[in-house]
């Protein structure tokens, strides 16, 4: 499933930017070009002014002496001395520039993945993972890298062919921008347009809907191009600064009959103002953080750690970004190789909305679906369970199974078993029993998926997962690994 990539979700076109720029993406462009694009580089060599300056003056050989056993001359008139002419004197060697060599191991590494599948949530389609990396053994993991994505799913309505899912996405990630070998950016433009959201309801023991109703009227359309730009600043070993802004434009298209078209005339009044207004409108977040990052690697990690704490603030400026609202998130992650060729990991993220967040941020984190879908608990439906306040986990086990080579490029097969759960709220310190229900609560997935790693820095995964949600089956083929 597209934009499932290396860090977790972030489905990521092409119009619309210009004319909606964010203040804070231009702050930090600024920021990145008054520390410099190019990495310092050796001076050329001097020695052809300082050599002539440190020789100093050139040898001449002393006159000769006169014969000591010659008759005296008279006195008046002297005969002119012969004098012996010096030995030539050689110029000092000019050493010359050397011409600038290629830096060993310098490389361009190409991989592209054509996709012909999808997942349960949104149907079958097609489409394209890519990424162009310039590898250098002067940066890690690489200079920089350029990601496309692409993916159209389809699926059948009322007897109609219709098109769920389309989304593409460009990334430029430079992980060591400057000389410092401190700062890292990412640039994200993206257009994903989804026609088959789900709504069920609010709140974490939201019911199936009666047999009567249909399944298009358990569904609406958000359609919405982002650009996000996002740095990270190495402030003390593997300590990390984060800074970023990402704006987004939507609109909503909800059919008239729709359970979500409900829950906008509900009688509670904590429904109507969760569910607020179908209007178009943009959302700035300008985001702050903190990250422990010790991975080995981030395309395949097998040891270390990796934690983040970020904050999102969204400011109400009129009509065009109407909704204020703050987003706190804790994510940490955990890899460890006990044994040769057996990783196990593990992942706990919590997630909470405070203010007024548009209502479909509440079945979301980091821009893709939280108890549910293909980045968090797999198995269970993505957009099922819709909540200002989400927790859940995964324990994966994965290991490779075979090593091989196409073209003479590495390619690696593994496999892995995995399982997820977690839960929702509808509100932070706030108990709605009526919503979210009394007890445990745990929504859960178990299952396991095949890798193909390509190179050194692709990878797609293709994953099944049971749960009491799916019907049956939750299935998903997605680039990059789940985190």
């Amino acid at each position: 499933m597209p934009r499932t990539a290396p860090a977790e979700g972030r489905p990521r076109a092409y119009g619309g930017f210009t004319r909606k720029g964010s203040a804070a993406s231009a702050a930090i462009l600024l920021l990145v070009l008054t520390q410099g694009l190019a990495r310092g580089q050796p001076g050329l060599d001097r020695g052809g002014l300082d050599a002539g300056r440190d020789a100093g003056p050139p040898y001449l050989a002393p006159s000769a002496a006169p014969d000591a056993d010659a008759p005296t001359a008279p006195p008046l008139v002297s005969p002119p001395l012969a004098v012996t002419p010096p030995p030539p004197v050689a110029a000092p060697p000019r050493p010359s520039v050397a011409a600038a060599t290629p830096t060993p191991g310098r490389t361009l590494e190409f991989n592209i993945v054509p996709i012909a599948g999808g997942d349960s949530d949104v149907g079958i389609g097609g489409g394209e993972v890519a990424d162009l990396a310039r590898l250098d053994p002067r940066y890690h993991p690489y200079r920089w890298k350029l990601t496309s994505e692409a993916f159209v799913t389809f699926s059948r309505l009322n007897g109609q062919l219709i098109s769920p899912f389309q989304d593409y996405s460009l990334v430029l990630t430079l992980p060591e921008l400057t000389s410092s070998r401190r700062l890292g950016l990412e640039i994200r433009p993206a257009f994903t347009n989804e026609r088959t959201l789900k709504y069920y309801g609010i709140g974490n023991a939201t019911p199936l809907p009666p047999p009567g109703v249909s399944i298009a009227d358990t569904e609406y359309q958000r359609l919405h191009p982002t650009l996000s730009v996002e740095a990270r600043y190495r402030i003390y070993k593997r300590f990390f600064l984060l800074a970023g802004s990402v704006y987004t434009q939507n609109w909503l298209e909800v059919p008239p009959t729709s359970l979500l078209a409900q829950a906008q005339a509900s009688p509670s009044a904590e429904i109507r103002e969760i569910i607020g207004s179908f209007a178009p409108h943009g959302v700035e977040l300008l985001e702050g953080g903190i990250q422990y990052d010790s991975r080995d690697n981030e395309t395949v990690t097998r040891r270390g750690q990796f934690h983040t704490a970020i904050i999102r603030v969204s400011p109400r400026v009129g009509r065009a970004l109407p909704y204020a609202y703050e987003r706190l998130n804790l994510t940490a992650r955990f890899y460890r190789t006990p044994v040769h060729n057996v990783t196990l990991l593990f992942r706990v993220v919590g997630d909470a909305l405070l203010g007024d967040p548009p209502f479909y941020e509440l079945a979301r984190f980091d821009e893709t679906s939280a108890i549910g879908g293909s980045k968090a608990v797999r198995g269970v439906p993505a957009q099922r369970y819709y909540g200002k306040v989400k927790l859940f986990g995964n324990i994966e086990v994965r290991s490779d199974v075979l090593h091989f080579s196409v073209h003479h490029k590495r390619m690696v097969l593994g496999a892995a078993l995995f399982a997820d759960g977690g839960r929702s709220w509808t509100q932070l310190g706030q108990s709605n029993p009526a919503l979210d229900g009394t007890g445990l609560g745990l929504k859960y997935g178990l299952g396991g998926g095949l890798r193909l790693q390509e190179g050194q820095t692709f990878i797609v995964r293709a994953d099944v997962a049971w749960s009491p949600d799916a019907k049956p089956v939750g299935a998903y083929f997605a680039a990059g690994e789940i985190f």
